[in-house]
């Protein structure tokens, strides 16, 4: 993995491996493990009461003993009005997926391209994910995106974006379970969403198998899992300050502390502690994993 600023760069040899992966095959996998599961699109709109929740969509209501919200930041099933962009607390990114080749992740800390945030080039077979990232909801991204696609010569093509939380919210509220962005399960300063989605919704996962055995009450479970996701509030809110901070500090300084913490002890403490927030290896020991026949290729630690 390399940094870099407009005064230097340092590669960071790191303690265990990014992997990109293929959006569409992953969902494919997913899918295949749900069994008698049935999958509808609609509109969500809005809930009504607490213990028989009725989900109302466009295509009519629905009503569950138990619920889970993963539509996103904007929490729509969450009790009250929710905040919107760009009042939130949530961030933007947007990348585009030329193709290209490479075996490096490549990080740019460059204010004269985003002033709160950063931009990235990722490879993942094929393809090269280039885009930025705004912790400031009201900056636009569109045009930095267009030009680190210039200035690293790749077509802007193939746009994927979307807005994302930078704060940690109640994972279990009102008789409802929040997974994913809708929990804020996505990490401050990195923006990295998909592992802790996995990491929360299989935490979730085992609350609703534990009531549909008969173990638990479905209170039981909301207040394990919400007291699951709290205890991880530290660490968010360390990188949340960390997100703040970054960005305030002289480029000069930030090169340099940016080298230091480049170096073998210092680069492997730092990430062995960003691993842990939501490790895989807790996701391996309580779910099973067959590996796909052919190799994929977001963004995810191995």
């Amino acid at each position: 993995m390399a940094f870099h600023t407009p005064h230097g760069s340092a590669r960071y040899r790191l303690p265990w491996s990014w992997s990109s992966f293929d959006y569409r095959e992953l969902c494919h996998e997913l899918w295949a493990q749900c069994g008698e599961a049935r999958f509808e699109i609609a509109h969500v709109t809005s809930r009504t009461a607490k213990h028989d929740i009725t989900v109302q969509t466009d295509r009519g209501d629905i009503t569950a003993p138990l619920i889970v919200d993963a539509l996103g930041w904007r929490r729509v099933l969450g009790p009250g009005e929710n905040v919107q962009p760009p009042d939130a607390l949530i961030s933007r990114g947007l990348e585009v997926h030329p193709h290209g080749d490479g075996v490096d992740l490549d990080c740019w800390i460059d204010r004269s391209v985003v002033r709160f945030g950063y931009a990235w080039s990722v490879p993942a077979a094929g393809e090269q994910r280039v885009g930025v990232g705004s912790y400031e909801p009201r900056h636009h991204v569109k045009e930095p995106t267009k030009a680190m696609a210039r200035r690293l010569d790749v077509d802007a093509v193939r746009y994927q974006g979307n807005w994302f939380p930078h704060a940690l919210r109640p994972a279990a509220e009102d008789g409802v379970f929040f997974a994913g962005d809708s929990a804020g399960h996505c990490l401050p300063r990195s923006g990295e969403g998909i592992r802790p989605a996995f990491y929360f919704g299989i935490a979730c996962g085992r609350e609703l198998r534990a009531v549909l055995a008969g173990t638990k009450t479905r209170e039981e479970a909301l207040a394990a899992y919400g007291a699951f996701s709290a205890a991880h509030a530290h660490p968010f809110r360390v990188m949340g300050a960390l997100q703040r901070w970054v960005p305030a500090l002289p480029p000069r300084a930030l090169t340099a502390l940016i080298a230091l913490a480049g170096r073998r002890r210092p680069c492997t403490w730092i990430f062995d502690r960003y691993l842990k927030v939501a490790p895989p290896p807790l996701i391996e020991s309580r779910v099973p994993w067959r590996p796909s026949p052919t190799t994929s290729a977001g963004s995810s630690p191995a």
